[in-house]
């Protein structure tokens, strides 16, 4: 008796969902679930040009007789669910078949499939949701479904598709995500015949997490086990220090289903509070299971998201369980000296004793540039800005909309356009929290920002190097080994040209490895890892991934953004070769993301604001 049969149109009504092909990681999304649900042990996923040519999933799973196989291609064909009843207990990937019929209304698919109890299996060809061809097929157990030409026949939703590029990085990203939230099942992701993911059968969950996000994050990540209130909350989460730019290492499985929810956003932030800056993030990879009646999974039309009955309740259970694993961190006997927090309003004069994070010397004064003149200010169009050094500023009171109160007149406030020799003469009078300079200028008191001045300075360098003028990288005593995850790794194969021309050395190291042998004059060379990370991070962010000449100057803004630090004392030195680079720069008065280097109060806003009458 056949196991696929039509839903009822209640049912089905129920569980429709919006459209569920958006782009080939989505086949491969959907045919991966499939193939899980089958109980298939081994996955092999091939993909050409990003998956716009050319999609394939081979599984060793159950397979199906003819008359299944034909049925699974009718809408609401399914397996998975019986009754209405069963929708509040769905403890299957898939569960209302749509996705196979309305991938086959859109490409050319051919599906081969064989239970191990047949002697011969059955091959259908589809093309453009209309069956073409049946016949006896002789292949091992298992199902295997080619995608050809997606949206072949659709050509207003073809041209939305990405680049190649980009759609093979959201096809690695899906295939990462199933091979996390299953470990017993062995994965392999070829594409264009290059191996990119090869994760054995069996494993356990350290081991998958090692293998795809790379070794460096897992050694920096602390193990969670705890379970509450029919809660359990598992897998890794990052040791105070190791965060990121963005979320998209944020992991996070219901019931092996790889899915967000805010509420394990909201715990895992809650977690961290005192222990990150504003806009940073924890890499973690949790694993929460829960009675399936008490979620919800069918919110979302891709399935992208769940919905907890109790989401308070999760979310609090998540943030326990994290902070659990931090409070046994801090138990272990390696002592972490806590840096004391600034005290508040102190000026105090420069200190002799702190190295200057960037000792070259003195950068002359140049010509314009095209490269620097042209894109110095990118960033600034669309209103972008890089983050402060140190804490953000406090938003604004509420009811304010966003604008500056009436009782804090800041017209008398402005970025300076200090000409270079005002630049030169300013006479520095202390600093405030080791982040601004205090300085006596031409025009009135300076507050100078001593980060953005520093990225401002290295950012130029970074471009007169790419126009290939003899700014050299410093080669690495003691060369770094870097293993990063699978995307990241092909960002950075992608971007190497860029990253070469930046001056920086790096090679590949078999797979996912890179060997790190030079930096750019100036770069710290601690924690080379995190600051490349960092990069690649904001480059994904910032540029889709690609490797344009306009990618150049938005690599060389995340590298200066991220290697100078916030916080570091200067000596009146160092002070003044600040002030002197700053002068010789191209464009001083900005940060490369557009943030102001200085700001000038001139002495009629001092005296208005003290009452002074001249």
């Amino acid at each position: 008796m056949s196991m696929i049969r039509i839903l009822p149109a209640e049912i089905a009504n129920r569980i429709a969902a919006g459209e569920v092909v958006e782009r080939p990681a989505s086949v491969v999304k959907e045919l991966v679930e499939n193939a899980l649900d089958a109980g298939a042990r081994r996955i092999r996923i091939t993909a050409r040009d990003g998956g716009r040519s050319l999609v394939q999933v081979l599984d060793d799973g159950c397979g199906m007789d003819r008359d299944d196989a034909l049925l699974c291609l009718e809408a609401h064909a399914t397996s998975k669910i019986r009754a209405a009843a069963d929708i509040e207990h769905i403890a299957t990937l898939g569960f209302r078949g749509e996705a196979v019929p309305s991938i086959a209304s859109v490409s050319r698919f051919h599906l081969q499939t064989r239970r191990a109890e047949d002697l011969a299996g059955s091959e259908l060809w589809i093309e453009g949701g209309v069956l073409r061809d049946v016949r006896d097929w002789g292949g091992a157990p298992g199902t295997s479904v080619r995608v050809g030409q997606l949206f072949y026949n659709v050509p207003g939703r073809r041209k939305f598709l990405r680049s190649a590029a980009t759609e093979a990085e959201h096809l690695l990203e899906t295939v990462l995500l199933q091979a996390l939230a299953h470990p017993d099942v062995g994965f392999e992701l070829v594409q264009d015949e290059k191996s990119v993911i090869e994760a054995p059968a069996g494993t356990e969950v350290a081991a998958r997490v090692a293998l795809l996000l790379g070794r460096d994050t897992y050694a920096a990540m602390i193990p969670i086990d705890y379970e509450e209130g029919g809660i359990r909350v598992s897998g890794f989460t990052a040791r105070p220090g190791l965060t990121r730019a963005s979320r998209r290492e944020q992991r996070f499985f219901v019931n092996g289903r790889p899915a967000a929810a805010e509420s394990i956003y909201g715990g895992l932030r809650d977690a961290y509070q005192t222990l990150v800056m504003k806009g940073r993030y924890p890499p973690a990879v949790l694993y929460l299971d829960l009675a399936p009646e008490r979620v919800d999974v069918n919110v979302h039309p891709a399935k992208r998201e769940v919905r907890f009955r109790e989401g308070m309740m999760v979310g609090q259970v998540v943030a326990a369980a994290v902070r659990r694993a931090l409070r046994a961190l801090a138990a272990e006997p390696v002592a972490v000296p806590l840096r004391p927090a600034p005290p508040p309003l102190t000026l105090s004069p420069p200190p002799q004793q702190a190295p200057l994070p960037f000792p070259t010397p003195a950068m002359p004064v140049l010509p314009p540039r095209p490269l620097i003149r042209a894109l110095s200010g990118v960033g600034t169009a669309d209103g972008g800005a890089c983050p402060a050094a140190a804490s953000p500023p406090s938003p604004p009171p509420s009811g304010a909309g966003g604008a500056v109160p009436a009782h804090v007149p800041l017209a008398g406030v402005s970025p300076s356009s200090a000409t270079r020799a005002e630049i030169r003469a300013l006479r520095v009078l202390g600093s405030f929290r080791q982040l601004y300079l205090v300085a006596e200028g031409p025009h009135g008191l300076v507050l100078l920002d001593q980060h953005a001045a520093h990225e401002r300075i290295l950012f130029e360098r970074l471009l007169r190097r790419a126009e290939g003028e003899p700014v050299p990288s410093q080669p690495l005593l003691f060369q770094v080994t870097v293993d990063l995850a699978p995307a990241d790794a092909a960002l950075l194969r992608q971007s190497l040209e860029a990253f070469t021309r930046l001056g920086f050395g790096l090679e590949p190291f078999g797979g996912n490895t890179v060997l790190v042998t030079a930096m750019p004059s100036g770069f710290p060379r601690e924690n080379l890892a995190g600051l490349l990370r960092d990069i690649l991070d904001d480059l994904r962010q910032n540029s889709g991934g690609t490797a344009s000449r306009l990618d150049l100057v938005r690599l060389a803004q995340a590298a200066c953004k991220h290697a100078v630090k916030a916080e570091d004392p200067l000596t009146s030195a160092e002070i003044d070769r600040l002030l002197e680079d700053l002068a010789a720069a191209e464009m001083p008065y900005t940060c490369p993301h557009g943030r102001p280097v200085m700001i000038t109060l001139p002495p009629s806003e001092l005296e208005r604001r003290f009452g002074r009458r001249t």
